[in-house]
């Protein structure tokens, strides 16, 4: 076998490494790597939790729709005009436990953080015992992710009352005493 001679390392060769690791991730302006879909999306509750709405719309797309418990945000500007604040002051009067996180690329410039939480705590004078679920899609441009859509849904944990609780429930098999057949 014929070895070929070892060409000298040239100050390219010493940089390359260093280049590639600079453009393989966004920079901040603080010197610190882009997040990627979790990292925003702990942002975003981060700036929420903070009372920071401004910090928590700028990680919005333009055209983020945010899904509420059967309420729709079309855009970025209707949520900031219809529901962030409450939002904000939910998250500020509450603790938001992480119970289990997925993350799942959809692409090369899309992801999905899908997580299921509990909050505690009270809010409004009302004691607060939630077990939720959150699906946000992100979408990359210009080097960072952006949040596209949220839905958030929400119910009681166990333990406390259900709305199906208040209503006898018939048994299988039995008719309901308030329906009418009909023939």
């Amino acid at each position: 076998m014929v070895r070929r001679p070892r060409l000298p390392e040239s100050r390219l060769n010493k940089l390359l490494p260093i280049l590639l690791l600079c453009c393989a991730a966004p920079v901040l302006a603080d010197g610190e790597a882009a997040p990627g879909p979790a990292g925003v999306v702990d942002a975003f509750h981060a700036a929420l939790k903070a009372g920071d709405t401004s910090a928590a719309l700028k990680l919005l797309t333009p055209d983020a729709s945010v899904y509420e418990q059967g309420f729709v945000d079309q855009s970025r500007s209707d949520y900031a005009g219809a529901h962030i604040a409450a939002d904000s002051a939910f998250a500020q009067s509450t603790e938001l436990q992480l119970l289990e996180r997925r993350v799942a690329a959809l692409g090369d410039n899309a992801a999905a953080v899908l997580s299921r939480t509990q909050t505690r705590g009270s809010f409004q004078g009302h004691p607060i015992n939630l077990v939720g679920t959150e699906t946000i899609l992100l979408q990359r441009g210009g080097g960072a992710w952006l949040i596209a859509h949220i839905h958030w849904s929400a119910h009681p944990a166990e333990g406390e009352l259900k709305p199906a609780d208040n209503q006898k429930k018939p048994a299988i098999g039995k008719p309901d005493d308030n329906a009418k057949e009909k023939h």
